[in-house]
């Protein structure tokens, strides 16, 4: 095609193709941003089954803190039902699960994907 009709249809055809690009790249985005908050509700699930795991482990526990926080029972516990949450929820396994204790509380952190989650348990008032 000559004259203007041929350079008209060379435009829209550059135009759709640009509309195209676009549309495949917002698609692309939305499915990171959706698995990214997808994995970060796993993941924070994911720690606060680990800490009720860990609340419940601690009120059978008569050592102190330190030991409990570093029992390989309790944290084998507390990856079991933290991976369990995640799976029901889609996300990934845990790693890096940590377990510390101060006079206070005890955290719990662990990491699921690129997120990484912590949760606090408080201890109860009178340990020996």
């Amino acid at each position: 095609m000559t004259g203007d009709r041929g350079q008209a249809l060379v435009l829209a055809v550059l135009v759709l193709g640009l509309a195209a690009a676009t549309i495949v790249g917002l698609q692309a985005a939305q499915d990171r941003i959706l698995r990214d908050a997808h994995e970060r509700r796993a993941g924070e699930a994911a720690v606060e089954a680990a800490g009720a795991a860990i609340a419940d482990a601690q009120i059978g526990f008569t050592g102190s803190l330190d030991a409990f926080a570093a029992d390989p029972l309790v944290a084998e516990r507390a990856r079991a039902a933290a991976d369990q949450l995640s799976a029901l929820n889609g996300g990934a396994a845990v790693r890096d699960l940590a377990i510390t204790a101060d006079p206070r509380e005890i955290d719990v952190g662990l990491s699921i994907g690129v997120h990484r989650q912590r949760a606090a348990v408080e201890t109860t008032c009178c340990r020996p």
